[in-house]
């Protein structure tokens, strides 16, 4: 089996199935919100994970690496939200997507519910962001995000509790840096520890 094969395996194998049984998303905070993301995989020449970056005019996560994801409407799925909204967002249609499988739910810091699913696009597929969400898309190396040496841990504290985030700064073939952090990087170490360690990071 080749190396790609292999890593795809490792992330199948971490993964949940897509329907939620168990009430993995139910509300647990006063207040709280349901939001749902993909993490979008693409087969080039080897497994990528497709980011976006959001403009720096938002009210909200401005400039941040993102993946497309958002919060739920009313009487919607999780999985139809993740799918919604990366249509919305980078103009990926339903048809273009075998969602292959979910992390579990956690809590966000920012006081969502957070479902991310993984799902692997079809290389082929029309990627249209729209400029009101979206001011770049591109793709990181799978094998690149899974390796822990590129996971750079820091120590935050927020509501006087303490934290480790991580960054995870990423250098493209035209010299451009970005910086993966926040939701999007814990999304991310999620994956790597679903996948290779087979635990799961507790809540913010």
């Amino acid at each position: 089996m080749s190396l790609p094969k292999l890593l795809l395996e490792k992330i199948l194998s971490g993964l949940l199935p897509n329907e939620i049984t168990e009430g993995d998303d139910l509300i647990t905070r006063p207040g709280q919100k349901n939001a749902s993301v993909l993490v979008p995989l693409v087969m080039r020449k080897q497994p990528n994970i497709i980011l976006t970056k959001r403009p720096d005019t938002m009210l909200e996560h401005a400039g941040q690496i993102a993946f497309p994801g958002g919060k739920r409407e009313e009487g919607e799925s999780a999985l139809d939200a993740a799918l919604r909204e990366t249509q919305e967002e980078i103009g990926i249609l339903a048809k273009d997507i075998n969602v292959i499988g979910r992390l579990p739910s956690f809590n966000a810091a920012s006081n969502y519910r957070i479902t991310p699913f993984v799902g692997i696009i079809d290389p082929g597929a029309n990627i249209i962001p729209d400029s009101r969400e979206v001011d770049d898309v591109f793709e990181v190396r799978l094998d690149y995000l899974m390796n822990s040496a590129n996971h750079i841990a820091r120590d935050v504290t927020y509501k006087d509790k303490k934290f480790t985030i991580f960054d995870m700064p990423y250098k493209s073939l035209d010299g451009k840096v970005r910086n993966i952090w926040g939701m999007t990087a814990m999304i991310i170490y999620r994956l790597y520890q679903r996948s290779f360690l087979k635990v799961f990071e507790t809540d913010y």
